[in-house]
């Protein structure tokens, strides 16, 4: 009798379990899949312009990972606004990636535009949503603006001539005091591997300013990195840089006596600013916490950028830092670089804002 009783029990525990399982997995959809419509109307944030003769045939691309990696793609009417017609019930990423010319009256200009969002259509059978598309120059301020780190065709595995380039695309002067440089490790802002600061006082020094529209060049090592490699041509010259990081505990560390600091502020820490090669997060923080032990606050955070060559790589810092990365098929000692398509153009979506280009480009943009 004993032993029924057991299995009774048991049995009622595995329904309970299963039970519960349905009840908490809310992500799921509550609708059928295949019957939901969406419509999206583009809102533009261009200035001083009649934003109507740029909202048709904008392209639209939607996709899911919520069943089978689903993409649908589509244009905007001559009311900027596009329809999806019966699809799967999901969490959708929208995207808009293009560019448009735009008459002055004495000259053409090229403007890209990009959006980008996660949205939510699980439930609603017909939904209407708005969609912010952000011209170029939006976002403006101090930005992370390249990222070399892979180093020059050759088989040696040099990569010390890695650098890290700022750009100020306000139409103000903005100041580098008492900022810090930070890689971060894992998933989490709790994490800091470096931190490099600039000397100053952070949010109130004026020493170190950085003009508008005025690019600045962080090398790992400023020096002419030309003469390291066997075929020397390849390599790039960083004894123009800016500013370079010197970790003071490391006392085989080339320092460019002609070159600012930033130095290492991570006790124990006794190695240059490395960046990974191919994977890495980068942060630009206005230095109001240095107290790395709990993590950065991201209140501090000026710019964020992660980057991976893995096109399947699970993204490391949360959203609101970056809401993509970059670097997808970037290969080890190629030359390759890390650069914004367009300088200061910021989405924070590194994965629309960046590409990359086959040669770093010191102290300008690619284009």
């Amino acid at each position: 009798m004993k032993k029924y009783q057991f299995k009774n029990i048991t049995f009622i525990l595995i329904i309970f379990i299963i039970i519960s399982g349905c009840l908490n997995n809310e992500k799921m959809p509550t609708n059928y899949d295949g019957t939901m419509n969406i419509t999206l109307q583009t809102n533009f944030d261009i200035d001083s312009l009649n934003v109507k003769q740029y909202w048709t045939l904008l392209p639209v691309e939607i996709s899911t990972y919520n069943y089978n990696n689903f993409h649908y793609s589509d244009s905007t009417d001559s009311n900027g606004i596009v329809r999806f017609e019966n699809i799967p019930f999901a969490e959708y990423n929208i995207n808009i990636n293009s560019e448009i010319v735009v008459d002055y009256g004495t000259f053409l200009d090229t403007m890209p535009i990009v959006a980008s969002g996660v949205y939510n259509f699980n439930n609603a059978t017909d939904s209407i949503s708005t969609i912010e598309v952000i011209s170029g120059g939006s976002g403006k301020g101090l930005k992370i603006n390249e990222i070399y780190t892979v180093g020059p065709p050759n088989g040696f595995h040099y990569f010390y001539d890695q650098y890290i380039e700022l750009y100020n695309s306000s139409d103000e002067t903005k100041y580098l005091d008492g900022m810090v440089v930070c890689r971060m490790s894992s998933a989490v802002m709790g994490n800091v591997t470096y931190m490099f600061q600039f000397p100053g006082i952070p949010l109130t020094g004026t020493e170190y300013p950085v003009e508008s529209k005025e690019f600045v060049v962080l090398a790992h090592d400023a020096y002419d990195h030309k003469g390291e490699i066997f075929n020397g041509k390849v390599s790039i010259d960083l004894s123009v840089a800016d500013w370079e990081f010197v970790n003071s505990k490391d006392f085989g560390d080339w320092d460019d006596a002609d070159v600012p600091n930033l130095d290492n502020v991570i006790t124990g820490n006794n190695v240059d600013f490395y960046i990974n090669l191919v994977s890495d997060v980068i942060i630009l923080a206005d230095g109001s916490d240095v107290e790395y032990i709990d993590g950065l606050d991201s209140a501090s955070v000026i710019d964020g950028v992660e980057y991976s060559s893995s096109a399947s790589h699970v993204k490391d810092i949360q959203s609101y830092i970056d809401r993509g990365f970059t670097g997808v098929g970037l290969q080890k000692y190629s030359g390759q670089s890390m650069e914004r398509k367009v300088a200061g153009f910021d989405t924070d979506n590194s994965t629309i804002d960046f590409e990359i280009i086959s040669a770093p480009t010191i102290g300008y943009n690619h284009e």
